[in-house]
């Protein structure tokens, strides 16, 4: 009897034991685990990243002084682990090459325009089309602002960021230079004020589908010359006038002497990264990049309505260009000759018809 005691005696003294030195491994390894998650997250709060950015605009352009407001933004939010290094002027490859480039990984982000990226998809061609938004030629924040509503509502812009978060690309603002496009000639009598006014006029356009149905609409003939070549076009007269924004036409001081102020197009360029690239980041970098994309756009409308009004006093007073503002009848008269272009939009473009409708709650 004694010795069934002491047998069972020395089980339970096992058993204790293996139980204690299976709760010390079970904690060692707790214990472990949670260290190298502390560490692992210390190391991620201390490590430095950099983004390439690249665009095709001067240092000058207000393409390249809004990405130098954003970088150092991006920096101290970060609180310097997040650094954008900005290569401007083509530097690294002409702008047409920049959203591939994102793709193959050799940039990580670009401050790209709506023309361009309508190659990339052509739903970006709906900020190519004409009277789209209301407008005020004395206030060009109202104009911005219903633009800003657009980019934001989720049957429009956020409709188009999500098409390009499907195709590897995240969109982290809607930016611009300017307000509308609109119409310039190079000599006072060639002053566009109606459709028959621009019958037979050589325009050059920006390129896409759809601002030459819209030239064409008006009457005159889409001419498509580089952007290099715009300033000898226009002097030479192998373009009567152009397509593009006043602060841009200020800006470059094209050769220009009349300007007819209607929103016959609506360029945007915005910040674009390799959607990869992105979510590869840390999330709390990742919110740095939303949250400073969303301010740079508040910053973008503020500095783009002083400019914009600067622009208007420097083209007319300084560079002596004649102002024409379309009467409400010649504004019909517009939207009339140009509706070929929003069928196009419409009929062409996957997605254009829904895009349309949105819009009309932006007339």
């Amino acid at each position: 009897m004694k010795k069934y005691w002491f047998i069972l005696f020395v089980l339970i003294v096992f058993l204790g034991a293996c139980n204690s030195e299976s709760k010390t491994t079970e904690n060692s390894i707790e214990n472990g685990q949670t260290t190298e998650t502390s560490e692992q997250t210390n190391s991620e709060e201390e490590e430095e990243y950099v983004l390439k950015l690249a665009h095709g605009y001067p240092t000058e352009a207000f393409h390249h002084t809004h990405m130098e407001w954003f970088a150092e933004e991006v920096k101290k939010r970060s609180d310097g682990r997040l650094t954008i290094d900005i290569f401007p002027n083509a530097q690294l490859m002409p702008a047409d090459q920049e959203v591939p480039a994102i793709l193959q990984g050799q940039i990580d982000m670009s401050h790209s325009t709506s023309p361009q990226l309508t190659s990339f998809d052509p739903i970006w061609n709906v900020y190519e089309l004409p009277f789209i938004f209301d407008y005020d030629p004395e206030d060009p924040s109202y104009y911005l602002d219903l633009r800003d509503e657009f980019n934001d509502s989720e049957n429009g812009g956020q409709k188009i960021a999500q098409k390009m978060e499907e195709k590897g690309i995240k969109i982290l603002a809607y930016a611009y230079t300017g307000t509308f496009g609109s119409v310039f000639t190079n000599e006072k009598d060639k002053l566009i004020t109606d459709p028959a006014s621009a019958e037979d006029l050589n325009i050059r356009s920006p390129g896409g589908i759809i601002t030459p149905e819209t030239i064409k609409g008006m009457g005159a003939n889409s001419v498509t010359l580089a952007g290099t070549e715009v300033v000898t076009g226009l002097q030479q007269n192998l373009v009567d006038g152009l397509l593009t924004s006043a602060q841009y036409a200020a800006d470059a001081k094209l050769p220009i002497k009349t300007f007819t102020v209607a929103p016959l197009f609506n360029p945007l360029t915005p910040v674009v990264i390799s959607l990869e690239k992105f979510e590869s980041l840390p999330s709390d970098l990742q919110d740095v990049l939303v949250e400073t994309g969303q301010d740079l756009e508040k910053y973008v409308n503020e500095v783009v309505t002083e400019g914009e009004l600067a622009a208007f006093e420097k083209l007319e007073n300084e560079m002596n260009v004649e102002f024409y503002y379309p009467t409400d009848q010649e504004i019909e008269e517009w939207r009339e000759v140009t509706k070929p272009s929003l069928e196009k939009f419409k009929n062409e473009v996957e997605g254009g018809a829904e895009l349309l409708e949105e819009l009309e709650n932006f007339q």
